[in-house]
């Protein structure tokens, strides 16, 4: 977990999601400073990458989003 990256581009918005959890944890989390779309990076148990979340894939209801902002 200690290589994942500290900022990722958000894949709803396009904008910038930062890395929001530091030490040791279970999940890596992000948020996006734009559209505020979340997700985690978790790791099972054999090593395989789960990333999650709408910042590693679009969000369905981002245009409702927008106008609720």
């Amino acid at each position: 977990m200690s290589d994942d990256p500290e900022t990722i581009t958000c894949s709803t918005c396009k904008g910038t999601a930062r890395r929001i959890t530091w030490g040791t944890t279970d999940a890596t989390c992000y948020r996006c400073s734009e559209c505020h779309a979340g997700g985690h990076i978790t790791y099972t148990e054999d090593g395989r990458e789960l990333r999650r979340g709408g910042v590693f894939r679009q969000l369905s209801n981002y245009a409702t989003r927008r106008v609720s902002a």
